[in-house]
């Protein structure tokens, strides 16, 4: 079993949560990484290495048989999570997935003993995240990781 438990869930008949596994799995996270937070800002993807880092996992949201979304977890010391990317395809937004994909999260971290969960919110994503009862909070990374100034801190006790 990998670290951190296994992760497939059901969320209704047609939409499903699983930890990716496999290569094309990857290159769909890769694709949701580039497109929405790498490629416009003219930047490649630093942390392609988290995919084989027993730290980090990468979760993917489906409907039917097709990626719609994606979300990178860092498992942190003290019973704490950082989300560093939660994204759903912006053909599929506005239809309350981002926000079941992100309870679905939380719900599996808790189940882990996972305390609060932590993330950077860009302004334009601010309101998905209090609307899911995020309040801003510091991020306090462990490593220092450099956050971008315009990030706004933001997190939940689970």
């Amino acid at each position: 079993m990998p670290a951190y438990g296994y992760v497939d869930v059901m969320i209704t008949k047609n939409i499903k949560i699983i930890r990716i596994n496999d290569e094309t799995e990857i290159n769909a996270a890769k694709y949701f990484r580039n497109k929405y937070f790498f490629t416009p800002h003219g930047i490649n993807d630093p942390y392609t290495w988290t995919f084989n880092h027993q730290e980090h996992v990468h979760l993917a949201i489906y409907e039917r048989k097709e990626i719609i979304g994606y979300s990178h977890i860092q498992f942190w010391p003290n019973h704490r999570a950082a989300i560093r990317t939660i994204v759903i395809d912006e053909n599929m937004r506005n239809q309350n997935i981002g926000s079941t994909f992100l309870i679905s999260i939380e719900k599996w971290l808790k189940s882990l003993g996972v305390k609060s969960v932590h993330a950077e919110s860009r302004q334009n994503s601010l309101r998905f995240y209090l609307k899911n009862s995020y309040t801003k909070i510091p991020f306090d990374d462990p490593e220092d990781y450099e956050s971008d100034p315009n990030d706004i801190p933001v997190g939940k006790v689970l």
